[in-house]
């Protein structure tokens, strides 16, 4: 009876942290993405290169918990992204700032679609 209840205890915690981590995931990248696709909307400006800097800091923030729930190489093509945004901004080559965005918000649904327990993902 004892190892049943042990058992019982098991299941619940990695299902419980396996659920607390989904909605970690979700939250930090629905934030960052949410920044993103505001950022896209912007006409070109001098802010812009503010508002990339801004996002890339946040991106950096939030990747120290990300880096425990998605793959490495995923992030580390994300940064690389994000940390030449503010330099295409400086530069005002705002065809390939807004391309780069929209890789990125590719990326981050992505990565929000690959987290899910979906049956296509569980396959």
């Amino acid at each position: 009876m004892k190892r049943l209840v042990i058992a019982l205890i098991l299941l619940a915690l990695i299902f419980g942290s396996s659920c607390l981590s989904l909605l970690l995931l979700e939250r930090d990248l629905a934030e960052i993405g949410s920044f993103a696709a505001r950022l896209r909307e912007e006409s070109p400006s001098a802010e812009l290169e503010k508002e990339s800097e801004e996002l890339f800091r946040l991106w950096n923030e939030k990747e120290k918990l990300l880096v425990i729930f998605v793959r490495h190489d995923v992030l580390d093509e994300v940064t690389v992204l994000m940390a030449e945004l503010p330099s295409l901004a400086r530069h005002r080559e705002y065809g390939h700032f807004y391309s780069g965005l929209d890789v990125i918000l590719a990326r981050l649904d992505d990565l929000l679609d690959s987290a899910r327990p979906t049956y296509r993902n569980l396959l």
